[in-house]
């Protein structure tokens, strides 16, 4: 079973994914920290994230892998490096190429075949995983989003305003749903989760009655 979950940045993704995969003994997978290890790649190489031709080139010199919820680059464990505003926005641009996103979609692909997966993004309902058993997209007010983002950062040392987080997001939730390639909006049969005022643990058992019930029909 795929269980595909979409969502702008700060809807509580990776914290619902995580704890889902968990408790269903599923594979985890976070296809936005890959785009973010491309954007981290590309900026430490002195690159534009923007820049097509460049980005294609550097594309045959990266090596992504996940080991315990933790994501390499590779050889190092990049999984906080990932996380600052600045690879936000390399991984916001990056994602808008095609040649990113056809490699990206392929290892996606690769690491699902014949595996149970939670994989949480911006496209794996609509795009990655069309066929998905369940399709969950989450999202929540951009403040309520920004605080969350905020809190995450300075679990991680990192302190930023809330007013360049909220910045941040809006721009991104603009860049990322008016693209042309693979724009982040909800498949038509996608369950829409609102968590602006729900509690990590309702959001999940709502999720898990969805899998519940796809799982019934089949029997």
């Amino acid at each position: 079973m795929i269980i595909a979950i979409d969502g702008p940045a700060g809807a509580g993704k990776s914290t619902i994914s995580k704890e889902i995969a968990k408790r269903l003994g599923f594979t985890y997978l976070d296809t936005g920290a890959m785009y973010r290890a491309c954007g981290l790649y590309v900026v430490s190489m002195g690159e534009d994230p923007s820049d097509e031709k460049k980005v294609k080139d550097l594309l045959a010199n990266i090596n992504i892998e996940f080991q315990n919820s933790r994501i390499f680059l590779n050889g190092e464990d990049v999984s906080l490096k990932i996380r600052t505003p600045e690879i936000d926005e390399a991984a916001s641009k990056i994602s808008r190429l095609k040649s990113v996103r056809e490699k990206l979609t392929e290892l996606q692909r690769q690491i699902a075949k014949d595996k149970d997966i939670v994989a949480e993004g911006r496209d794996m309902g609509t795009v990655v995983f069309p066929d998905a058993e369940v399709k969950i997209f989450l999202d929540a007010s951009p403040d309520e989003r920004a605080r969350r983002r905020k809190r995450q950062l300075e679990e991680s040392g990192q302190i930023i305003s809330f007013e360049i987080i909220l910045h941040q997001i809006k721009k991104r939730d603009k860049a990322d749903s008016t693209r042309a390639l693979a724009p982040l909006t909800a498949a038509p049969d996608a369950v829409i989760i609102d968590t602006t005022e729900m509690k990590p643990e309702s959001v999940i058992e709502r999720i898990i009655d969805e899998v519940d019930k796809k799982r019934n029909s089949k029997r």
